[in-house]
């Protein structure tokens, strides 16, 4: 009797909360809708947090929420559309192209486009300004003033109207406006408090305040959900979902989303004498530099969860603290008690730490866990395995607590935290134990997959905050300041810093049991109630389901009847070698009648040979079999039309299923035209080849012609220099001819060896003039043949048809030779270019009568080139001109003294001929020419 009772009252219960589940009652016609038009898409603002925003992709914020929870009372699914901007917005929704706006103000203007659901939340505008400019805190002030605001708001349209006097800058968000704002670009902007508090703090807007709320009831937003006016149901089904939402769901949702703090002036939570002692103090703190990612010293910068906590403390307090690096806890713990630092963040709360220090309030607290490889069992508490090994930093800060509560405990020793979860990683311990936000951030950057979170501990690490206990001000100040931190900014930091991806490993399994026992007992007794409560609404999904496929694929068929039909390109259906179908466009392509197109194949409709002499009828099949084998395939095809007339078409085959026949797509193109212009185009380049060449040949010629004029141009200079070479020889011969003579007339007798002496002195003078001419000769030869020779010899060769020349003028000649080695070039033209060098260096002598003439000569290898250094003090070559000196017909010399072609045609034997580089550049006192050569040609 007792058991048939409880029996009774189970069911009674369970019908109890059905009814409360099933609250929302829908008319047919709004259960017909939801169906019909499902998901809803929503609107999701980028930037107006904490409402409604999107961060990494993903709608975030109290109204996002708020809609979700709509959603799921009314078991729906919703859409959100990202990126718009508000104005964007409301245009969308007037064209019903959005289901709904979520955070809306209602006014008179836009009631005539939308319908309003009930209020839901209210918020007070706040005036936001640059720091500096405080007094403007009220509306009555920023008149004349600039303020930012994002367009099509209310509170910006409201300005607009009502104080014309404020001029406006609009932008497209809330965070466009921090920004220009912070820049000075304006004086103020005004929008919803939470919203500004929320982007300053996530977005690190800096030197911007807020001063006042804004003392207008007109300006206080009822904040609702817009819908189209041509959709009246959705409005009626959306406040029915909102009267379902309790009080506490909604108070639930504004204390995730909103703080309770109110606007107050920097550090008006401070009483005088702490204002005064933060004013007065650089305050220090101690920073263990390796304690990733609670705080460490990284790419020359604090970093870390503890370094973002004290960085929000000093915007909060209007201070920079001054950061001290320290190495382990030891050495922080000394800094604190010698007065090095004034701050120490720690979870450490020893005796002797208290006994010389304050700890404030927890900033963070963090769970320890146990840490070990997946393939291990899951551990139920520490004693399980507290007889196997563990790793641990030597210089951890819970490592002797760990030791004190565990005295028999196995510890492996390492020197960072990598080392200790790499161990782990590795099977070299058998686990670990560490705080979240450490096992998070190297598993997620070392890619530690072998691991994971097995069972947390008992024991939490509490964040807090050590101070001298003779520094109780500053204790004060931490605390109070501890408290204005708001839960949303621990969770950004908390975030930044730490994964989600890592899920809390507890056995759930004892648990399960005892939840799936009583979830058996109560679907018997709750079996025939869902059944029949959910029998009807599945039906009716299935049906509406089934209607609205039919339609999409009706739908596509007409899509797929006009692309078909409609198509720009010929469509035909090819099935066992016979054209079975086609469209339009490919009748008036291939110039037939359907009826005369139908059950031919390609070649019934083309010339017996293809452009390589290939029968059509072969050719097709191979393309045929191709298609068949690969899916796809494109070719270029001639084709034949009724009169006989031959066109290109391109051809694209693709095999495919209709009704689970297989049969040939064929799409083909008209590409006579683009044939016709391919013929013109390689007839066009034909003729390009043709006159290229025939170009190529006048420059050849022309270029020889300027190599003989500049030899032309060079010959005077030589007969001058030959004069110079024979006159010495020529008088010495002359002279001793003379003696002979002279003797011989005045009947002196002639020694023999005397005789000899003179007559072989005029055999060597005769040699010289003979050697003389030979080295003008060849020089002067127009043949072009690459010859072995050495760098050496070539520069002498050069230097002696010049050499008398320089001595005359008292021109000191240097050559250095480093490069000694045989090489193959064009010897002569190589000869002509030094000389055209030497000659221009010996002309600027004598122009710019310079007293100590001085020419060096130096050549070297350098990787896989010769270099031959050419270089004067004759005063260098002007900076305008120096560009010029390789153009043709280019002279410096006076009139009629030069060609302007000598250097030119250096250039182009060097660059051209010889597949060098000649070069020149201003050297201390003159010019320095550069001949860079390959090795050989």
């Amino acid at each position: 009797m007792k058991f048939s009772f409880f029996i009774f009252f189970i069911i009674i219960l369970n019908i109890s909360l059905n009814a409360n589940n099933n609250e929302i009652v829908l008319t047919k016609e709004e259960y017909k809708f939801l169906v019909e038009n499902q998901p809803l898409k929503i609107q999701n603002e980028l930037n107006w947090p904490p409402y409604n925003f999107n961060e990494n992709g993903i709608p975030k914020g109290f109204a996002i929420d708020y809609m979700n929870l709509l959603a799921k009372k009314l078991n729906i699914k919703i859409k959100y559309i990202t990126g718009p901007s508000w104005d964007e917005f409301m245009e969308m929704l007037k064209k019903d192209e959005i289901d709904a706006i979520i955070n809306i103000s209602k006014n008179k203007e836009r009631e005539k486009y939308f319908d309003f659901s009930n209020i839901y939340h209210l918020a007070s505008n706040a005036i936001y300004v640059k720091k500096g400019n405080e007094t403007l805190d009220s509306l009555e002030k920023l008149e004349g003033k600039t303020i930012v605001m994002p367009k099509g708001f209310f509170a910006q349209e409201y300005l607009e109207k009502n104080y014309p006097n404020i001029h406006q800058i609009l932008v497209k968000d809330s965070l466009e406006a921090l920004k220009l704002l912070s820049l000075g670009k304006a004086d103020a902007t005004i929008d919803k408090k939470n919203v500004l508090d929320y982007l300053i703090s996530t977005k690190n807007i800096s030197e911007v305040i807020p001063t006042n709320y804004i003392d207008e009831d007109k300006l206080i937003s009822h904040i609702r959900i817009a819908t189209s006016k041509n959709k009246p149901l959705l409005n009626t089904i959306l406040i029915k979902a909102q009267n379902s939402v309790s009080d506490e769901e909604l108070l639930n949702l504004k204390k995730k989303w909103f703080g309770t703090t109110d606007i107050k002036n920097e550090k008006n939570f401070l009483t005088n004498d702490e204002k005064n002692y933060i004013n007065k103090h650089s305050i220090k703190i101690c920073h263990i530099i390796d304690l990733k990612p609670i705080e460490f010293f990284e790419n020359n910068q604090f970093q870390g969860i503890n370094i973002d906590l004290l960085n929000l403390i000093a915007k909060k307090l209007a201070i920079k603290f001054e950061d001290i690096k320290v190495n382990d806890y030891q050495t922080a713990i000394n800094y604190l008690k010698n007065g090095t630092c004034d701050i120490l963040p720690t979870t450490i709360e020893n005796t002797n730490l208290k006994n010389i220090a304050l700890l404030t309030t927890p900033i963070l607290s963090y769970k320890l866990a146990i840490i070990t490889q997946k393939n291990k069992p899951v551990v139920q508490n520490l004693d399980e395995i507290i007889n196997k090994t563990m790793s641990k930093k030597s210089t951890s800060e819970t490592l002797n607590l760990l030791k004190s509560k565990y005295p028999n405990i196995n510890i492996f020793e390492t020197s960072n935290d990598y080392e200790t979860l790499e161990a782990v990683n590795n099977n070299k311990v058998y686990y670990a134990v560490e705080p979240l936000p450490v096992i998070t951030y190297y598993m997620s950057k070392y890619a530690l997959n072998d691991i994971y979170i097995s069972r947390y501990t008992d024991m939490t690490l509490n964040v807090k905050f050590a101070i001298l206990k003779e520094n109780y001000v500053l204790y004060e100040i931490f605390n109070k300041t501890i408290s204005q931190i708001k839960e949303y900014e621990y969770t950004t930091i908390s975030n930044k810093w730490t994964n989600s991806f890592l899920k809390d490993s507890y056995d759930y399994s004892l648990l399960w049991k005892v939840l799936s026992f009583i979830f058996i007992i109560l679907s018997v007794l709750t079996y025939r109630q869902v059944i029949l409560n959910k029998h009807n609404r599945l039906l009716k999904l299935a049906n509406n389901e089934i209607a609205e496929k039919t339609k999409l694929i009706e739908k596509q068929k007409e899509l797929f009847e006009k692309l078909y039909n409609k198509s720009a390109d010929g469509v035909l259906l090819i099935k066992d070698n016979k054209i079975i179908d086609c469209n339009e466009a490919s009748l008036k392509i291939l110039q037939y009648e359907k009826d005369e197109l139908l059950n031919k194949f390609l070649p019934d409709i083309s010339p017996k040979y293809q452009l390589n002499m290939k029968e059509s009828s072969i050719k097709a099949q191979e393309k045929i079999n191709e298609v068949l084998k690969n899916g796809i395939c494109s070719f270029e095809w001639i084709h034949q039309n009724k009169d006989s007339e031959k066109l290109w078409i391109e051809v694209v085959l693709t095999a495919i299923e209709i009704d689970n026949i297989s049969v040939i797509h064929t799409v083909i193109r008209d590409i006579n035209k683009r044939k016709k212009m391919e013929k013109e185009l390689e007839s066009l380049t034909y003729k390009l080849e043709e006159r290229i060449e025939e170009e190529i040949k006048k420059n050849k010629e022309k270029t020889n012609q300027l190599i003989q004029q500049s030899r032309l141009a060079q010959m005077g200079e030589m007969i001058s220099m030959i004069a110079h070479q024979w006159r010495q020889p020529l008088s010495a011969i002359s002279a001793t001819t003379n003696t002979l003579l002279l003797k011989l007339l005045l009947d002196e007798k002639i020694d023999n060896e005397q005789l000899k002496k003179e007559l072989n002195l005029i055999i060597d003078y005769s040699q010289h003039l003979s050697l003389t001419i030979d080295d003008f000769r060849n020089f002067f030869k127009t043949d072009k043949i690459k010859s072995e020779t050495t760098l050496e010899e070539l520069i002498e060769k050069s230097v002696n048809i010049i050499k008398t020349s320089f001595v005359s003028k008292n021109i000191e000649l240097k050559i250095n030779n480093n490069f000694n080695e045989k090489i193959i070039t064009y010897t002569t033209e190589l000869q002509q270019v030094i000389l055209i060098i030497l000659k221009n260096a010996e002309d600027a002598f004598i122009e710019r009568r310079i007293k100590n003439k001085k020419i060096s000569i130096k050549t070297y290898k350098e990787a896989d080139s010769i270099i031959i250094q050419i270089k004067d003090n004759a005063g260098g070559i002007s900076l305008d001109i120096i560009d010029k000196v390789f153009d043709p017909y280019f002279s410096t010399k006076k009139e009629k003294e030069g060609t302007g072609i000598g250097l030119y045609m250096s250039k182009i034997i060097i660059d051209d001929h010889c597949k060098g580089n000649l070069s020149v550049i201003n050297s201390e006192n003159g010019a320095l020419f550069t001949i860079k050569l390959p090795l050989s040609l």
